[in-house]
């Protein structure tokens, strides 16, 4: 008898996990499609992109978001607490990464274990030429250099060395402080970074970027969730847009030079670039993204073809008509050799997004 007890006790705690794990499944799955459902309410005229749909968070509506949220609320985080969900959520919270042109080791050397040490970490990441999220561009041009059959040569032919993330949680997003270089220091224990570290220095670039003031007339934002960038897209350009995103760039880095030929381009209206977002990928624990809402725009698509191998690079560039408000060492006026308020040009990466309104 006692035997049967024990044996259907066993039965019961195995149905239990069973059960237990099915319901951590079902609510995974809930999660995401909440997140998914609630970008297609507001933006119901695009399909969620690529480059966004496997950035989903797989924690998305799951208790151990909900705990992780309540830790960083309440500011009682713990190192295992965040390795065990950096590692669950799909986040990259290694300190010792490497990724240009974030980090030298003439920044990192100038970091110390202090807060006057972090702000000259970001000083020194600043001194390195990035002032602006378009330090980050390189391939800048005219667009009278857009000719069929003419040629290019494309830093990495727009490939993104910044290594695929997760988004956090929206519950987890929400609890982060602003990022500003104020909240560094919260920041980086929240995703457990020492300071004075690689990672240190590519956030404190980060919260750098997304603190500056906009210029007139534009908007930004750096969204943290999918549901955040469904929020600044629809606020800036409305509920019927299209994403535009540059697709078959080499998932490596080519070596050497990078000469791409021009196939063929279509210049798309100015009255259609009067209003767009673009989304810039930065490199953070999480997804992380740099959105501006500008004017005075031509979008251009593109199709080019590597002369490595021949694949072809179906790319996405814009030329802004009017440069008058950007920095007078703004890089493109020193690669095309034009003045301030000159027409610039430039391509969007592989990760990057450009939100248009719909034709």
């Amino acid at each position: 008898m006692a035997a049967n007890y024990q044996l259907a006790a066993v039965v019961s705690l195995v149905l239990m996990l069973v059960l237990r794990a099915d319901i951590k499944v079902v609510v995974a799955e809930s999660g995401v499609d909440t997140a998914k459902n609630f970008f297609q309410q507001l933006l119901p005229s695009v399909s969620i992109p690529a480059t966004l749909r496997t950035s989903l968070s797989p924690l998305e509506g799951t208790f151990t978001a909900d705990r992780f949220a309540t830790a960083v609320t309440h500011g009682v985080i713990l190192p295992a607490t965040t390795a065990s969900f950096c590692k669950a959520a799909g986040l990259i919270c290694q300190e010792d990464i490497d990724i240009s042109p974030y980090t030298s080791q003439e920044a990192i050397s100038s970091a110390v274990t202090t807060q006057a040490g972090q702000r000259q970490a970001q000083a020194a990441s600043r001194a390195m030429g990035i002032k602006t999220i378009n330090d980050f561009q390189f391939d800048f041009f005219l667009e009278e250099q857009l000719v069929k059959g003419g040629s290019m040569n494309l830093v990495e032919n727009l490939h993104d060395p910044i290594p695929k993330r997760a988004f956090l949680p929206f519950v987890v997003a929400d609890s982060l402080p602003s990022l500003t270089s104020a909240n560094l220091p919260k920041l980086l224990q929240t995703f457990n970074i020492g300071e004075g570290t690689k990672m240190a220095t590519i956030m404190s670039t980060a919260v750098y970027l997304c603190e500056s003031p906009a210029l007139m007339g534009e908007e930004r934002a750096c969204p943290t969730s999918i549901e955040s960038m469904a929020e600044f897209v629809s606020s800036q350009v409305g509920t019927n847009v299209e994403a535009l995103t540059t697709t078959g760039a080499p998932s490596t880095a080519p070596s050497g030079n990078a000469p791409v030929k021009i196939l063929d381009f279509t210049k798309r209206s100015l009255k259609e670039g009067e209003h767009i977002v673009i989304c810039h990928n930065l490199m953070f624990p999480s997804q992380l993204y740099y959105c501006h809402h500008v004017t005075g725009t031509k979008v251009v698509q593109a199709s080019l073809q590597a002369a490595v191998d021949s694949s072809v690079i179906h790319a996405i560039a814009i030329c802004h008509m009017d440069t008058s408000m950007w920095a007078s060492e703004h890089p493109a006026f020193a690669a095309l050799n034009i003045p301030r308020g000159a027409e610039a040009c430039h391509w969007i990466g592989q990760n990057d997004l450009v939100w248009v309104p719909t034709r």
